[in-house]
């Protein structure tokens, strides 16, 4: 197998074999939008990629096996890490390849990433591919976010007792803004522990409000709000299968601990479904961090998970 770095000549054959993969994918889930279907599309995002990456690239008897682009951020996930992060469409491996091919291209990249000071490595695979993923599990990596989709279809749930569902207006913005500071002191506690998320203020709460397609949606018990459940049209950090114009993505969702186990959640999420429903949006999407065992034990009851990020924090890194 030869391993080399990217020419514009490979640039059709790499899309082509993320499109076959991501076909099988949409197959199963025809939730999916199709513009990663399309290899024009693919190559638009692997060209801009590999303008600035110059990747790696496996070659089996002259054909291409697989191929490997990734980005580099400074402070990724807040962390303060320098890590090499490698998006769904950044990649992708022949079948018949083997595990060799994905072997080979790791060796390949880590040894960049190692010279460029990435003390955290990061991949996304499509949630179909469990040969591949356990590949990369046994390269030392961990299973991090999940992307999930849904086609946007009432749950028809009744709301609790007492508790009262509706659309939070401008004048909420202060009650959202208290209540997702403790959605962000969630995040920070175990077994979670992420590093700490800045919550929005009540004039980041107007902003997005004022957005015509964004919503946000409340859970009350009279006048004390309960919970809380935010959508969007975009989701920094969400996988690019997921996105399309009629794509709504949940972007935030908290019920405060007193008023969890009586299916508030699934409330505010039927009554999010209802309203874009009847918009004609077809698919809302959210991504969810693996070990936050609220999330894992809420969103696959009603989403299909579509991508797996996995992470490696490498004992010897830069510096070491």
């Amino acid at each position: 197998m030869n391993i080399t770095t990217y020419q514009p000549a490979y640039l059709a054959e790499a899309a082509g074999l993320f499109v076959q993969s991501f076909r099988r994918l949409r197959a199963a889930v025809p939730t999916l939008p199709n513009r990663f279907e399309q290899p024009e599309e693919v190559s638009r995002f692997l060209e801009r990629l590999f303008s600035q990456c110059p990747g790696v690239f496996a070659f089996d008897h002259g054909r291409l096996a697989g191929y490997l682009g990734w980005y580099e951020a400074d402070d990724f996930r807040g962390a303060n890490r320098r890590a090499a992060f490698v998006p769904v469409w950044a990649q992708a491996a022949s079948p018949e390849g083997g595990r060799r091919v994905d072997q080979a291209l790791y060796t390949a990249a880590a040894r960049q990433w190692l010279a460029s000071g990435c003390e955290v490595h990061c991949l996304t695979l499509l949630a179909d591919q469990a040969e591949r993923l356990q590949i990369w599990f046994w390269h030392g990596f961990g299973l991090a976010v999940v992307d999930a989709v849904r086609p946007v279809q009432p749950l028809n749930r009744a709301v609790p007792s007492g508790i009262t569902i509706r659309r939070a207006s401008l004048a909420d913005a202060p009650h959202l803004a208290e209540i997702e500071a403790e959605h962000a002191v969630h995040y920070a506690q175990p077994p979670v522990l992420m590093a700490p998320i800045p919550a929005n203020t009540p004039e980041e709460f107007e902003t997005l409000l004022s957005q015509p397609s964004n919503t946000v949606w409340l859970a009350l018990d009279g006048e004390h709000t309960a919970g809380y459940l935010r959508l969007e049209m975009e989701s920094f950090g969400a996988a690019a299968i997921v996105a399309a114009p009629d794509t709504i993505a949940i972007t935030g969702v908290y019920v405060r601990p007193a008023y969890r186990g009586r299916g508030i959640a699934a409330s505010l999420l039927d009554a999010a479904l209802r309203h874009y429903s009847a918009l004609g949006f077809a698919r809302c999407s959210v991504d969810f961090e693996s070990f936050n065992p609220d999330a894992a034990n809420f969103w696959p009851r009603y989403f299909q998970p579509v991508c797996f990020s996995l992470m490696r924090v490498p004992e010897l890194g830069p510096g070491r």
